[in-house]
């Protein structure tokens, strides 16, 4: 019997152009399902060290910002880069992989894509490059972060996917089918470890796309940790990550 890994998914940002956002970002989390266990264990004992409650709920917008219970970090630099070094560190484990697809939506705009565009085209990237990298071995499951708008788009990808597959790859239907057998969607309240790692994940990648373009001149000191985390990730042969830029 094959192990499983599974792909979690979140986004930061919206593909919609009146949303003020100005990329749209699919962030992914991919690790084996088998040991899920033990990243749920490091992660809560990292909440428990830094917000004394271990069923705090990472969301990386309000960690960035430091808002609500992670308010704390604004008031001591010190226990905030301690807490992202720790938090980069259990990241940086070997069987956990990154998987990142972006949208420039203003380039979008130009080039004739709605906003619908955006996202079948994000969904259908990024799980074929995790059926593609990830599973010439094991089967895959997708567990992403519910979104009434976007959920159609994404089984519309899925969908497609288990219809033709992905000729360029050799990947028939009927292999795409054997090998991603779940697609489930979950709120934060389903309290996945694996889906807030790809929410904390989401706004990291914006920062280093914005870095890679030039538009970050003077990245934070914790900026920079998460940018040597992504670039590290990318850059890992045996369990590679995925960054890809659509436009």
């Amino acid at each position: 019997m094959k192990d499983y890994k599974v792909l979690a998914l979140d986004e930061t940002g919206k593909a919609s152009f009146a949303h003020p956002s100005k990329n749209f970002v699919l962030s992914g989390f991919i690790l084996p399902e088998k040991l899920k266990p033990k990243l749920d264990r490091s992660i809560r004992k990292l909440k428990k060290k830094y917000f004394d409650d271990e069923e705090i709920v990472f969301h990386c917008r309000d960690m960035l910002r430091k808002k609500g219970p992670f308010a704390s970090l604004r008031t001591d630099s010190t226990k905030e880069l301690k807490f992202w070094s720790e938090f980069i560190v259990i990241l940086n484990a070997k069987f956990l992989s990154l998987a990142f697809v972006i949208a420039d939506k203003n380039k979008a705009k130009k080039i004739g894509w709605n906003d619908i565009a955006i996202l079948r085209r994000s969904y259908r990237k990024i799980i074929e490059e995790f059926t593609k990298k990830h599973l010439s071995k094991n089967n895959g499951k997708i567990v992403v972060e519910s979104d009434p708008y976007q959920d159609r788009y994404l089984i519309e990808a899925h969908n497609r996917l288990q219809s033709i597959g992905i000729p360029s790859e050799g990947i028939t239907g009927s292999d795409y089918r054997n090998k991603i057998t779940s697609l489930s969607l979950v709120n934060k309240s389903n309290l996945d470890v694996d889906v807030q790692m790809a929410d904390s994940l989401a706004m990291m990648a914006d920062m280093v796309y914005e870095i890679k373009i030039g538009a970050k001149k003077k990245p934070t000191r914790v900026q920079v940790i998460m940018n040597r985390l992504i670039n590290r990730k990318m850059t890992d042969k045996n369990n590679p990550g995925i960054f890809e830029v659509l436009v």
